[in-house]
């Protein structure tokens, strides 16, 4: 007999893949301390003991908000179906906080507003709500407090899974991601378990600076701003003119969202990679001309592109529902945002004399591996072993209409007797 699942069970799987991760928990935290207006996040992280704690200075929450807050599809961020197509906020389907609760066993939320001086707090034990009452000790100013304590504890597969500097290093990623794109906010990151401070990120002017707080004064000496609009979509960020051996610095936004393994991302990778001399191992001062040979097979350790860039659009042009995480993306229009992200990659690598045109057999690679071609291929003169190949082909096609020919009047001759 088919019946409905009962609610904590549905409360349970629901939430076991809206928060699949410590990194994703942190993440939802402090981009609802960016919707509150927060300019000041601090995060503490306990792996050991599967504890998180995000403290901001954001617009806080009254008695009553509290109340509300942590029910499923209850928000402040989103009142009709018109306001998904204007997505001002990170938040706005109403799942995190409840999710986070179904899978801690305690979570506890302390705000005040700037415009009372009681603190407020709410608890939730397993899942279920307190009710809200006045906290003993008060916030010295406005804002929330959210700790997490014993996250996953129903789940000890997953925690098993969770190495703790693995974890520990996507959580750092994911907080240095969203820091990018904020560089007005104070963020800092501490391991309670290590007691150790891992990140400490003052407010500052713009990504540059940001990304220089970061990775350091070297690698943001690399970097060169990049612009370029078409088709109603802007690409604005950094490239920075040399590869890096892995892809961490790689950093693509939407709207200042954060998306990831996107047809954009496989995109700038191949023009970084493979029509620049950005991606390739240096070998003397020959390296980096642009008139050298796009061999295939080149020396050294393989190196990818770093940067950082965001694509503004309109919010009715993409959908960032597809999982819940909001890092997967689809357009509307895929066609005319990858030609934009192609003309203005090209623009700046012929612009800092970087360019190289991309021999036949990585194009041809490119587009058979991929659901999408690139707009402003060249067109595919075929080599000297294409044109020998293609010779020889013509050449065992003919082979066969004459040898088949052949066996038809054979066989012609032998009904004729």
């Amino acid at each position: 007999m088919i019946k409905c699942l009962v609610e904590d069970v549905r409360a349970r799987l629901r939430s076991g893949v809206t928060i699949n991760s410590l990194g994703q928990c942190v993440e939802e935290l402090v981009l609802n301390s960016i919707d509150a207006k927060a300019t000041c996040v601090a995060i503490r992280v306990d792996l050991e003991a599967f504890k998180i704690q995000v403290v901001d200075n954001g617009s806080g929450m009254g008695r009553e908000d509290l109340n509300a807050m942590g029910k499923r599809y209850f928000t402040s961020k989103c009142n009709s179906v018109g306001d998904l197509e204007n997505l001002t906020f990170y938040g706005f389907r109403g799942e995190a906080v409840a999710s986070i609760a179904n899978m801690a066993s305690v979570v506890e939320v302390s705000s005040k507003t700037s415009r009372t001086a009681k603190t407020f707090v709410k608890l939730f034990h397993n899942g279920q709500a307190l009710e809200v009452c006045e906290a003993e000790l008060s916030r010295p100013s406005g804002g929330t407090t959210v700790t997490v304590c014993n996250l996953f504890h129903q789940l000890p597969v997953r925690r098993k899974c969770m190495g703790p500097l693995l974890e520990f290093e996507r959580v750092r990623q994911k907080v240095e991601a969203i820091s990018l794109m904020h560089p007005s906010l104070s963020l800092s990151l501490r391991n309670d378990a290590s007691c150790s401070m891992v990140l400490q990120l003052p407010k500052t002017r713009d990504v540059y600076s940001r990304f220089c707080q970061i990775y350091g004064l070297g690698r943001s000496q690399k970097l060169r701003e990049i612009n370029h609009k078409s088709g109603g979509f802007e690409l604005s960020g950094y490239i920075s003119i040399e590869g890096h051996y892995n892809k961490n610095m790689q950093f693509l936004y939407v709207n200042r969202r954060l998306v990831l393994k996107t047809r954009l991302h496989k995109l700038i990778d191949f023009l970084l990679r493979k029509e620049s001399v950005i991606c390739r191992a240096k070998s003397g001062p020959a390296s980096r001309q642009p008139t050298s040979s796009p061999g295939r097979h080149r020396c050294g350790p393989e190196l990818y592109g770093i940067f950082i860039l965001n694509v503004t659009c309109a919010y009715s042009d993409y959908d960032v529902c597809l999982e819940p995480a909001k890092t997967l993306i689809e357009f509307q229009n895929w066609d005319v945002l990858l030609t934009c992200i192609e003309e203005g990659v090209k623009i700046f690598l012929k612009r800092e004399h970087l360019f190289v045109e991309p021999c036949s057999e990585d194009i041809r690679e490119f587009n058979e591996d991929n659901d999408f071609c690139l707009y402003n291929a060249p067109v595919l003169k075929p080599s000297l072993s294409d044109e020998k190949s293609i010779q020889d082909s013509f050449k065992k096609a003919c082979d066969e209409i004459v040898d088949s020919y052949e066996m038809c009047n054979l066989q012609s001759k032998d009904v004729k007797r």
